[in-house]
């Protein structure tokens, strides 16, 4: 008898036990995120190595090159503007123009402004000078660059014409010198184009070499001669030229 009841009281509790509601045990916890989150993948990603001292950097050295620049965008270098003699000189848009006024004319036009302290030519043992020089649609430039100049009577020049030939002279108290250079106009040796071409001045050591489009002129190198001068300048003889991208760089 005792044990038939303890059999049905054990089967009660069991009864009890199953009948309970999920709810009322302990609850698992849950977390929610907002709906404007997004989606996010984590991939390994490798160590990073040791950092490397400032000290030991590998990045090139530069070396400062002194350098003057005609950009033509602004006057900022005093370049002549205006009406002046036989010619009207304008400057912008990257330009600098000079139109011949009085047709009948002979002499060239001139205008030059004076390098900076830090640019010597006469001490500088390398240096370079690069210009472009424009003309009208099909014609050669008429014209080009002046270097070491003093003043109007004393400079030398680089200089194009409209048969393509080319001038390297030498010009002492308004007078054109043949000692070392050629003066007179004369083929030189390498293509010159219509419209557009850039002559080049290189100094390297005791020579001066001359260059149209990056090719030497036949008659190039000549031996470096003290210059009259520090400034760098400018002249035409055509109706129309235009200048360009004017630079003076001192060092390699």
């Amino acid at each position: 008898m005792r044990l038939f009841l303890l059999i049905g009281l054990s089967a009660l509790l069991l009864k009890t036990s199953f009948a309970q509601p999920v709810g009322q045990g302990p609850k698992p916890m849950v977390y929610s995120a907002s709906s404007a989150w997004q989606k996010v993948i984590l991939r390994s990603t490798p160590e990073p190595g040791p950092r490397r001292s400032s000290t030991t950097s590998t990045a090139p050295s530069t070396t400062f090159r002194p350098a003057f620049t005609g950009d033509f965008v602004t006057n900022r270098n005093h370049w002549r503007a205006g009406n002046f003699g036989d010619y009207h000189y304008q400057i912008g848009v990257g330009s600098y123009s000079v139109r011949k006024r009085n047709v009948r004319t002979s002499k060239a036009s001139f205008s030059s402004v004076a390098l900076p302290q830090e640019i010597n030519l006469n001490r500088a043992e390398v240096f370079t000078i690069k210009l472009d020089v424009l003309a009208d649609s099909g014609q050669v430039p008429t014209g080009g660059l002046l270097f070491g100049i003093k003043d109007s009577l004393n400079f030398c020049a680089f200089t194009t014409n409209s048969r393509g030939e080319v001038s390297i002279k030498r010009v002492a108290n308004g007078e054109t010198f043949t000692d070392y250079m050629p003066g007179e106009f004369f083929r030189p040796g390498v293509p010159i184009d219509k419209n557009r071409n850039r002559l080049m001045v290189k100094r390297r050591g005791e020579y001066l070499y001359f260059f149209i489009n990056e090719q030497e002129v036949r008659s190039s190198p000549y031996p470096f001669r003290m210059l009259s001068g520090n400034g760098i300048g400018l002249t035409s003889s055509g109706y129309w030229t235009s200048f360009q991208k004017l630079t003076v760089t001192v060092g390699l």
